[in-house]
């Protein structure tokens, strides 16, 4: 799962003038001819890869697990068999997330503890796919346009096979846990925000397609699957979508059978 950024606590500014700060205490231990090359070295050391990158010179990393063709994904089908299968079942999507309302961002009174229920959380996900139908995820942060609010918030986005397993984890202890700690100290921390936002999906009622991405959302997800020996093995969602019903968003829905959307490409 995608992990949260911290460069959002602060405006940019503030982060400027922390780093001129920092400059002034090291010219203060060292000397301010050392200082200027040191900050300069750092520089040069993020600045040359990157034009080395830009101009073809070397290659780039980022593009490492970068799939460059167009995928959707599919679940397997009950059966075991490889027929296409668009949208064949239901999905249940999570949006839950934290907005913190304080200057002092992630280091507001209590938002270190709410930060550790949820990243206790989202391991908890992590290490009980099976057990809780959680599929994948991704962390978002960003700030939201309609908040007077300068502080970022960030989010989970969770795709589960089921609602009922998504509740299952609702009712499971650790989510009790941090339920139980929010309801004894909400009064106390007004500047704290939570959300959810649940979506029952049913099947032929969702799609997705992906283009030189590496796998992000839903295609991230690994699913359980047995052969007919009763052996299990994590198995990957991404689908080739350069064809035939899977080249259309109408039929990655699985909402035209037998119609092949050989000229639409969206």
């Amino acid at each position: 799962m995608d992990q949260p950024i911290l460069s959002t606590n602060f405006r940019t500014t503030t982060w400027v003038l922390m780093g001129g700060i920092f400059f002034q205490l090291l010219s203060l231990v060292l000397t301010p001819r050392i200082a200027i090359l040191l900050c300069t070295a750092v520089l040069l050391f993020r600045f040359v890869p990157t034009v080395l990158i830009s101009t073809g010179r070397i290659p780039n990393p980022e593009m490492g697990n970068v799939d460059v063709r167009k995928n959707t994904v599919m679940f397997p089908n009950s059966d075991g068999s490889s027929r296409p299968n668009p949208s064949g079942q239901g999905i249940a999507l999570l949006i839950l997330g934290i907005k913190i309302n304080h200057p002092l961002g992630f280091f507001a009174p209590n938002a270190k503890e709410a930060g550790e229920f949820f990243t206790s959380m989202v391991a908890e996900l992590n290490n009980n796919k099976t057990k809780y139908g959680f599929l994948s995820g991704s962390m978002i942060s960003g700030q939201p346009n309609d908040s007077i609010s300068e502080r970022g918030h960030f989010s989970i986005i969770g795709y589960f096979k089921t609602v009922q397993h998504l509740h299952d984890f609702a009712h499971g202890p650790l989510h009790r846990d941090a339920w139980n700690w929010w309801n004894k100290n909400a009064k106390d921390m007004p500047h704290l925000g939570i959300y959810h936002e649940i979506y029952d999906v049913p099947k032929h009622s969702w799609e997705a397609v992906y283009v030189h991405c590496p796998p992000i959302g839903l295609a991230q997800a690994q699913l359980e699957v047995g052969d007919k020996d009763g052996n299990k093995e994590f198995k990957s969602l991404i689908t080739d979508a350069r064809k035939g019903i899977w080249r259309s968003s109408a039929g990655r829905m699985g909402r035209q059978e037998g119609k092949i959307h050989e000229t639409e490409s969206y």
